[in-house]
């Protein structure tokens, strides 16, 4: 059975949270991958060049944000430039959203987080996943991370775009705050592995797809 964020059980979403924890990606364990991203963004946006391309490379190779295009790994130096040449503006707009469950990030915040991740490439310029993975590490509870797996979930076709985001935030936010009954058993589940309840879930959207 195909669950959507309108179909999903408790019982599916604690299989599936067992399912990503004991799950790998590129051979190695989830948990241990998401423990070296922890680790990346320790001390927040990198203060320097070399650092934030550091951190835009591990996201887009290690991390999978650019999943099925091995190749766009070249756009990380511009990437990690256009936000280095724009880092107080960038840091003050991932740091100052408020956790979604109080408050969704509005519209400019997306689009000042979004621009750098708008290179074109093989007919392809929009890389929704690069960017969403990497905002989250930079405050996990305001930007959770946006996949195919994710869209799958929440019924999401559209382009990507600041809009898609927009919509997916403010779809995520309502499932999360209609389903906050299931989160201590699902924290149980998980065993305090992961960082943020916007892991948790989704370590649940990713799990449904295994």
């Amino acid at each position: 059975m195909i669950f959507t964020w309108k179909t999903i059980t408790l019982e599916s979403a604690k299989s599936a949270v067992r399912l990503y924890n004991n799950g790998s990606y590129a051979c190695l364990k989830n948990p241990d991958l998401d423990q070296q991203a922890l680790d990346m963004f320790a001390d927040g946006l990198g203060s320097t060049a070399g650092k934030i391309l550091r951190q835009v490379e591990f996201i887009g190779r290690e991390y999978g944000g650019v999943a099925g295009f091995p190749s766009a790994i070249k756009l990380a130096e511009n990437i990690a430039t256009e936000i280095y040449n724009n880092r107080n503006d960038y840091e003050g707009a991932v740091i100052s959203a408020l956790p979604v469950l109080k408050e969704a990030a509005n519209r400019d915040t997306i689009e000042i987080l979004y621009r750098p991740f708008i290179k074109p490439l093989h007919g392809k310029k929009n890389w929704q996943v690069w960017g969403s993975k990497f905002w989250h590490f930079l405050n996990p509870n305001a930007f959770p991370i946006e996949d195919s797996r994710v869209d799958k979930f929440f019924l999401l076709s559209d382009p990507n775009s600041a809009d898609k985001y927009l919509k997916f935030l403010k779809r995520f936010r309502e499932f999360a705050l209609s389903h906050q009954g299931w989160l201590p058993v699902l924290r149980e589940v998980d065993g305090g592995v992961a960082w943020c309840d916007n892991k948790l879930w989704d370590k649940m959207c990713y799990g449904l797809g295994e």
